[in-house]
């Protein structure tokens, strides 16, 4: 019995020493230098000659002219007018779908800073363009806030003080309170229920929008808001230059 348990022991001993040596032979790693990807980097003739079909159609895409533009839209300021090029774009979409399938009218839109990734530079506008301001796959939603969540929006806009876009909607802030609160060109009542044109990444609490989050009403159209923009753009043979101002923050 003995000399079973020590042949027992052994064997143990010689598979534990067989794994050893297996995993130092596979742990072995070579350190490579960071190489930086730059023109000193020759191109592969091959690679290029073997995805130039694709690319050259890519191009015929992404580079058709769909519109035109005055001036550069850009994101300064807290009301851009590339902001609200945007909001406005998406609430005329939304109001026009929402005949269609029946849904709720939107009262106003609002959208995130964050999200725009790009200006739309003067000159041609090109299907590229709206893809590099929109290059996510964010969808269209509709939400319905009640007064406490409006008022938790009003006070969002209030402490982020950031130039997120709005439509349909106006807003004044002084000495850090909210002033004024015009939606559809009324005041704000707080025994109405509005509903909110968004994207899903909001609805979810992006951007701490948490307040869209506690809303019951929700209606998911799984529309892609960069496919949206490109057919609003389609329908201007120049882009409307908007500069009002819609959210104000004042001393």
């Amino acid at each position: 019995m003995k000399k079973f348990q020590k042949l027992i022991l052994f064997c143990i001993l010689i598979v534990f020493i067989i794994n050893c040596k297996t995993t130092k032979s596979i742990g072995i790693f070579k350190a490579y230098l960071n190489q930086e990807i730059n023109d000193s980097i020759k191109s592969d003739s091959q690679y290029i000659q073997y995805i130039y079909p694709y690319k050259k159609q890519m191009d015929s895409i992404m580079n058709q002219p769909i519109s035109y533009a005055k001036v550069d839209f850009t994101k300064t300021g807290y009301s851009s007018n590339e902001g609200n090029l945007l909001a406005d774009l998406v609430l005329d979409y939304a109001k026009i779908y929402a005949k269609k399938n029946s849904i709720p009218d939107p009262d106003f839109c609002l959208l995130n800073i964050g999200g725009i990734r790009s200006i739309i530079p003067k000159g041609v506008v090109t299907v590229e363009n709206i893809f590099e301001v929109a290059p996510f796959e964010n969808e269209l939603v509709y939400i319905q806030l009640d007064d406490s969540q409006m008022k938790e929006m009003f006070d969002y806009l209030r402490t982020e003080k950031k130039g997120h876009p709005l439509a349909g909607i106006k807003l004044i802030y002084k000495n850090d309170q909210l002033y004024t609160a015009k939606i559809g060109g009324k005041d704000f009542d707080n025994t109405k229920k509005y509903w909110v044109v968004t994207i899903d990444y909001l609805m979810n609490g992006g951007d701490r929008m948490n307040f869209f989050v506690k809303s019951d009403s929700k209606k998911i159209t799984h529309l892609k808001l960069r496919d949206i923009l490109l057919e609003q753009v389609k329908k201007y043979k120049e882009l409307p230059e908007l500069t009002d101002q819609r959210l104000i923050y004042e001393d």
